[in-house]
């Protein structure tokens, strides 16, 4: 199991000798190293942001930006979708900058409006709160409003559901009814984000959250049911961990680990 883990946490560990290099990069000038050149993808106007800390304004435009935004294990608009996600999850102020640049990267405002819609539930009202006024004014500005938001077909209202929380309930009977009615009969069965769409989604989230049972369920859920493929997996938990922290993903990285192992994922073949 140990050599497992080890394989699909590799790129972690990659990814800190790469800050490493980094910080050996750049040409000499008599004034000191020359600072590395924003990538043309980066969100523009926010350069004070790194006064503080001018060489965390390097690594974003050479490592975030540079090199995990273009990874081709994700598109851009995949990319989006789950860095909305998070940082509606975690109320960060940067959901400003990344709901603009999810809409440039190909996510509709129907898209977005469900994104905000979809982790409330994981997430917490609050978040949903923020995050549509967010969303609100970046329309506003763009001159951009809602098209019509299709609900879920009622057939779809009491849907087969995970089992493996389902003990956790029977103390509160009433959310339980509610995850099979709502949840998963309402809002995960919505026509605006496919069932891909939802599982990245919600393993961001619950990654972000440090959320581990939840998060080993709907690992399984994306492999399983919704389409989503190991690498995808492997690489949505790694682009997290720029939005959330290292911690959260060696937690996601083990719980992945193990769903790998179970379903006899070639480790061999992650990137």
């Amino acid at each position: 199991m140990t050599n497992f883990r080890g394989a699909v946490l590799l790129p972690l560990v990659a990814l800190a000798a790469t800050v490493v290099q980094a910080g050996c990069a750049g040409t000499e000038t008599q004034d000191g190293p020359e600072p590395a050149a924003a990538s043309p993808a980066a969100p523009s106007g926010i350069s004070d942001l790194y006064a503080g800390s001018p060489y965390l304004g390097e690594l974003r435009n050479s490592l975030v930006y540079g090199e995990i935004w273009e990874r081709p294990q994700l598109s851009k608009r995949d990319r989006s979708l789950i860095t909305v996600a998070v940082l509606q999850a975690l109320v960060r102020d940067e959901l400003e900058l990344h709901v603009p640049r999810g809409l440039d990267n190909g996510l509709t405002p129907e898209e977005i409006s469900e994104v905000i819609l979809h982790v409330t539930f994981y997430a917490g009202w609050p978040t949903g709160v923020q995050a549509s006024l967010t969303a609100a004014e970046v329309f506003a500005e763009r001159g951009l409003s809602l098209g019509p938001l299709a609900r879920a077909p009622m057939a779809t209202r009491q849907p087969d559901t995970p089992t493996a929380a389902s003990g956790a309930y029977a103390a509160v009977p009433r959310l339980g009814e509610l995850r099979n009615s709502l949840l998963y009969g309402d809002i995960w069965e919505r026509p605006q984000l496919s069932k891909r769409d939802r599982s990245l989604i919600t393993v961001a989230v619950t990654q972000a959250l440090y959320a581990t049972s939840e998060l080993r369920t709907h690992i399984g859920r994306a492999l399983d049911e919704n389409g989503v493929t190991p690498q995808e997996i492997s690489e949505v938990i790694l682009h997290v961990t720029f939005y959330a922290g290292w911690p959260k993903a060696v937690n996601a990285g083990r719980l992945a680990a193990e769903a790998f192992e179970a379903r006899g994922v070639s480790f061999a073949d992650l990137q």
